[in-house]
């Protein structure tokens, strides 16, 4: 075994040299091209940079992730080439698995917490919606779709605008919706819910065309379970439901539960992998038996999950606020899951209190997350438990650092993309921070306001819109249509030991060099940032994004002055020499499918001897004196720590 292993290593890396060598021809071919204006070899260069992009992406993957992705693509042929087969293997999942139970109050107790918890991340979402579905019309993203009636809603809606990614179609297959029509609602909204089931059924079968990356998408059945579940469950809880009522979603959870079972999504892993396994954590901690080889699989299966994509400080390994709130959720089922180990429901309960300490870390002072990577409001309820400690706090296995105290806050980006094996969710946001004075926030991140391919999806992932400090024109991460990765890039924190009080600090080596960031808190007052290049070769950056909330004056060569409507005033004043453009409009989006104007500030160090420094500071008001002698020391600091490494 280990002479097989020693080859597959001496393989992979033959191949990844070759790869490497394809890329570099593929990148003269490209360069040659524009330059001779040939579009045949540009076209042919970027066919070649994308088959590598594509070939260092398989590379990461594990044979284990092979395997089921093989299976995936076997299933998504025939499954539709034979669609009376699968039918049938799913309903003989499904006729062998136990009845949800009928609930009672005794019975609701073991997870009373984390059954109330999950509906009501579905019912903070939904709950004033559910009139509107009373009479067919549903809000997703902000855009509503009038379908008449719940049971007529069209499962293959298309928005033109989505391309490649369906987003509010995958959403509309979540069902969040019905969990407070359940919960909550009326009787005619529970006998709405019942219709919007049978539409479901009538209109959207598990072997059409393209199901799987919609309706019959694993993750969104797995949301399905976990809203219509703990709907259900909570009603009967309250109250009670009609059996004409129960038995038709009773039956559909069943239906569901088969399909997730015989779809665990572990060729993608990480957050769809952790839905899958919470949705079935649910459904089984409510039925009267757990048959022992499905206990025995969710045990191993959910040892792993937890193993590889929970990280020692709580942060889920995507590095994304919003998904870490769905993981708090997640966890929480699972550790109050009956038929699971002692041990296992022990090492989650650590898990869970972990996670839940990252996610009050990566929340500004109202609760909302931060937006590095893939992230966007109201996705996840807002955090209302125990805040943040003040004063300087780490995430060091997740990469994140924060400054805090009252409502000014700091946080800090200096981790890796994602996971090596799917970093799908992550952004070029290397050493990039948030800022907010006095609960307001100043200085933001582009955010996430689409997941299909296009210009908006590259410049959102893009080094450049972010505001760590980039080399000009220089991307380090090769991101290819929506979700692939062929290059991949890290950044890392500084350690607190090596550290001055209250600053936070982490460095990043790729391109032409290396780049470093350190950030230092005056409480009351604001922060100073002290940016570092280590060459001068090529231009530095740094890119200022402020929400169009604030108004910008600029009448002062070094300071930008903000002034919001509310009459709060903030300054982002330059230290050190440097040049920038005159603020541009841009756009930076907080929720999906929605662009909010914001100022985009330019800044540009002027080279200095055998290094670019540039020293920013960001207040209520102008900056402390002794604040500019401060940053040179902080600059000395960051000098000395990367010629150290």
């Amino acid at each position: 075994m280990q002479a097989v292993a020693v080859a597959v290593a001496v393989a992979v890396a033959v191949a990844v040299m070759v790869a490497e060598s394809v890329d570099f021809i593929g990148n003269a071919l490209q360069d040659a091209g524009k330059r001779r204006q040939w579009p045949l070899l540009v076209a042919a260069a970027n066919r070649i940079r994308r088959a590598v992009g594509l070939f260092r992406a398989g590379c990461r993957i594990s044979p284990r992730m092979a395997l089921f992705m093989a299976r995936r693509f076997a299933r998504n042929i025939l499954a539709v080439k034979y669609p009376g087969w699968y039918r049938a293997r799913l309903a003989s999942i499904a006729r062998r698995l136990p009845e949800i139970a009928q609930a009672d109050t005794k019975n609701l107790q073991p997870l009373a917490s984390s059954l109330k918890g999950m509906a009501d991340f579905y019912c903070l979402e939904y709950r004033d919606q559910i009139d509107g579905v009373l009479a067919g019309r549903i809000r997703l993203h902000g855009v509503e779709i009038d379908f008449g009636a719940p049971s007529e809603i069209d499962w293959k809606f298309v928005r033109p605008e989505e391309g490649d990614h369906q987003m509010w179609r995958v959403k509309l297959a979540h069902m969040g919706y019905l969990c407070p029509m359940l919960a909550e609602g009326s009787h005619a909204q529970k006998e709405a819910a019942v219709l919007v089931i049978d539409g479901f059924r009538r209109r959207a079968d598990v072997t059409d065309h393209g199901a799987f990356n919609s309706y019959w998408f694993p993750y969104a059945v797995s949301h399905r379970i976990l809203a219509v579940g703990s709907g259900l469950l909570l009603a009967e809880g309250t109250g009670g439901l009609a059996p004409e009522i129960r038995a038709p979603l009773s039956d559909f959870l069943r239906e569901c539960v088969a399909f997730v079972l015989d779809n665990l999504e572990h060729e993608l892993c990480n957050n769809h992998l952790e839905r899958n396994l919470a949705a079935l954590c649910l459904y089984f901690s409510h039925v009267n038996r757990v048959p022992p080889e499905i206990a025995s699989r969710l045990e191993k299966d959910i040892a792993y999950l937890v193993g590889r994509t929970v990280l020692k400080d709580g942060t889920q390994v995507e590095r994304s606020p919003m998904y870490q709130g769905l993981s708090v959720a997640s966890l929480a089922v699972m550790a109050e899951s009956p038929f699971l180990s002692r041990a296992l429901r022990d090492e989650l309960d650590r898990k869970t209190d972990a996670a839940r300490r990252a996610f009050a870390l990566l929340c500004h002072a109202d609760g909302q997350v931060a937006l590095f990577n893939d992230s966007w409001h109201d996705e996840v309820p807002r955090w209302d438990g125990e805040p943040a400690p003040e004063g300087r706090s780490f995430l060091p296995q997740g990469g994140y650092a924060r400054l805090s105290q009252g409502s000014d806050l700091c946080l800090l980006d200096a981790g890796p993309l994602g996971p090596s094996w799917n970093p799908g969710h992550g952004h070029a946001d290397f050493l990039s921070i948030e800022i907010a004075l006095g609960g307001r926030r100043l200085i933001v991140d582009p955010g996430t306001s689409r997941y299909n391919t296009g210009p908006d999806r590259a410049r959102e992932r893009s080094a450049a819109a972010h505001n760590g400090p980039v080399w000009l024109g220089y991307e380090p991460v090769e991101f290819l249509g929506c979700f692939k990765v062929g290059r991949m890039a890290e950044a890392q924190l500084i350690p607190a030991e090596v550290l001055p009080p209250l600053t936070i600090g982490g460095v990043f080596r790729d391109g032409p060099g290396l780049v470093a960031r350190m950030v230092r808190h005056y409480p009351s007052l604001g922060f100073l940032v002290a940016d570092l290049w280590t060459t001068p070769r090529t231009q530095g950056q740094v890119c200022w994004l402020v929400p169009g909330t604030w108004q910008i004056d600029e009448s002062e060569a070094s300071a930008i002055l903000a002034v919001e409507a509310s009459g709060a005033c903030a300054v982002i004043e330059a230290l050190s020499p440097m040049e920038r453009d005159t603020p541009q409009l841009s756009q930076w989006a907080c929720q999906y499918g929605r662009h909010d104007p914001a100022w985009e500030l330019r800044m540009r160090p002027k080279p200095v001897s055998d290094r670019q420094a540039l020293l920013c500071w960001v207040g209520h008001n102008r900056a402390p004196s002794g604040a500019a002698s401060d940053g040179r020391a902080l600059l000395d600091q960051l000098d000395a720590l990367v010629k150290a490494r």
